[in-house]
């Protein structure tokens, strides 16, 4: 029997559930813990993303190659487009793989990222198209 290949949303409900499991109870206590987390960890949402275009930038993929973009600016938002056909890849992280869901881009969907650099790779040959936002 072949086994379900869980998407990435079902396994970070997975996640949740394992961490809230293993987290101590304090619902009695009154102080409240705030933790900073870093930048280039949160989550950024393209709809939300706010401020002055910093850099525009166009590239085509090449085949199983992989791409580095560097921010131009300190603490800016990439937002990455798929503008080509064929799926692009994309992470902050360079351990970037073909197949990975968790960073696939399909056509015309876009991505944001807090990040200096960000790794693109493809298996095909589409057009990414990186909008720097400060």
């Amino acid at each position: 029997m072949a086994r379900k290949r869980l998407t990435a949303a079902e396994k970070a409900a997975l996640e949740a559930e394992k961490m809230a499991k293993k987290a101590p109870d304090v619902s009695n206590e009154t102080e409240q813990v705030t933790e900073k987390v870093p930048a280039k960890d949160k989550k950024v949402k393209v709809e939300e993303v706010n401020g002055e275009v910093v850099a525009e930038f166009t590239q085509q993929l090449s085949i199983f190659n992989q791409f580095i973009y560097n921010a131009k600016e300190a603490d800016s938002t990439l937002i990455v487009e798929n503008l080509g056909y064929g799926d692009i890849y994309v992470s902050d992280k360079p351990d970037i793989r073909i197949g990975d869901e968790e960073h696939r881009l399909l056509f015309k969907e876009q991505k944001a990222f807090k990040a200096k650099k960000l790794f693109l790779t493809s298996a095909s040959q589409p057009v990414a198209s990186i909008i720097e936002i400060k």
